[in-house]
Formats: structure tokens, C-alpha cells, sequence
């Protein structure tokens, strides 16, 4: 019997292969051969999913929002996280209740941490999200999604910042830390500053609104 091929495991894979080829080398060394060259598969694979470079593109980066994002980069906060509660037992950052067992400040902490590149993981991520913000500019149905992931990524951060302290004005502090986090996060990519004085930039930031993060 001929084998089955699991078509949502073979699109993953081919845009997988689109995002590595991104984070190497930008956009605009994507095209159908050179993803069906990265995936070890033949164009006609790649065709049989995708019949344009924008439409790769699109589904790309809805795959990258998914799992590399929501999925990957939290799962890289939850392991960063020295998180324990009030007995020193270990408090699984996911599993936080309502009686406030778990500090929010560590999260806080972890979420810089990984947010600003610090390995060939992070740097191909922050890459791959340069890459897609250039192309977003003149295309819509990626602005639309790129604008998702900022709304996401801001709220996270104001519901940290109002767990840390209720009374912060979290709405408006969530935007200044997300604004400050985005921009340490070009420099340390470009080198311009290494990662340990980022995130000494952020903690005294933190410190300044009363979140005792040193």
C-alpha cells in the first residue's frame, strides 16, 4: 500500500523550512525552489500547498505566530522561570493561582530575558519578525497579524505588571515596557548592546515604577 502522507505535518514542514530560510537570509531569498531545496522536498511538493510566494508567506507566518511565538517562546519563559511558592516548592509558572502562590516579578523577568536575543534560537527569531514587520508595511493580511501578536504581547505584559503591584496604571505601563522591550531588542541583535545590560536596563526601568526586580 502506498504511504499515507499527513498533509498538515508536510505544510508544517515545508514552512518550517520557509522560516529557517528567513531568519538565515531575509524574505527576499524565499522562493519555491529554494524552500523545496531547504525542506529536501521536490517543487512540485511545494506547489501542491502553496502557488505563490505570498500566500507561503502568509501561512508562514501564522504557523510562526502559533507555535514558534505563543507555544515555543512560552515554553522558554516557563523553564527560565526560578518560580517557587511561599514554602520554596516549585510553582510551574502555567499553574499560578489566585491566592498569588506564584510571583509575578520572575515572569516578568524570564519574559525580558527570552524576548531579547541571547542564543542563535532567539537572534533567527527576531530575524524572522524584522523580516515579516518590512514586509507587513505594504501588505495588509500581515499587518493584520503582526498587529495581533503586539496586542498580545502588550496585554501579557500589563496583566504581569497589574499582578506585580494593583495599584501601577498597568494599561499604561504594559505599553512603555513593551516599547522599551522592542527597542533593546533591535540592539542587542545588531550588538550594538550585549544582553546582560538590557536586561539591567529593564530591571532598573522596573525598579522606577515601584516593581522590585533587582
Amino acid at each position: 500500500m502506498p504511504k499515507r502522507v499527513d498533509q498538515a505535518e508536510r505544510r508544517a514542514h515545508i514552512v518550517e523550512a520557509l522560516l529557517a530560510i528567513v531568519g538565515q537570509r531575509g524574505i527576499d531569498a524565499v522562493s519555491l525552489r529554494e524552500v523545496a531545496q531547504e525542506a529536501g522536498v521536490s517543487m512540485g511538493a511545494v506547489q501542491h500547498y502553496f502557488a505563490t510566494k505570498d500566500e507561503m508567506l502568509a501561512y508562514a507566518l501564522e504557523h510562526w505566530l502559533t507555535l514558534s511565538v505563543h507555544q515555543r517562546f512560552s515554553q522558554r519563559i516557563r523553564d527560565r522561570a526560578a518560580v517557587t511558592g511561599p514554602h520554596g516548592t516549585a510553582a510551574p509558572v502555567d499553574q499560578a493561582d489566585q491566592a498569588g502562590q506564584v510571583d509575578p516579578v520572575p515572569v516578568l523577568l524570564a519574559l525580558a530575558a527570552e524576548f531579547l536575543p541571547h542564543d542563535e534560537e532567539s537572534r533567527a527569531g527576531v530575524r524572522v519578525a524584522l523580516a515579516f514587520i518590512e514586509r507587513a508595511a505594504a501588505q495588509p493580511e500581515l499587518a493584520r497579524a503582526m498587529r495581533g501578536a503586539f496586542t498580545g504581547f502588550k496585554e501579557t505584559l500589563q496583566a504581569l505588571l497589574a499582578a506585580s503591584d494593583p495599584d501601577l496604571d498597568a494599561s499604561a505601563e504594559g505599553l512603555r515596557l513593551a516599547a522599551l522591550l522592542e527597542g533593546l531588542r533591535y540592539a542587542v541583535l545588531l550588538g550594538a548592546l550585549p544582553h546582560r545590560s538590557a536586561m539591567a536596563a529593564v530591571t532598573r526601568h522596573l525598579d522606577s515604577i515601584g516593581i522590585r526586580a533587582g
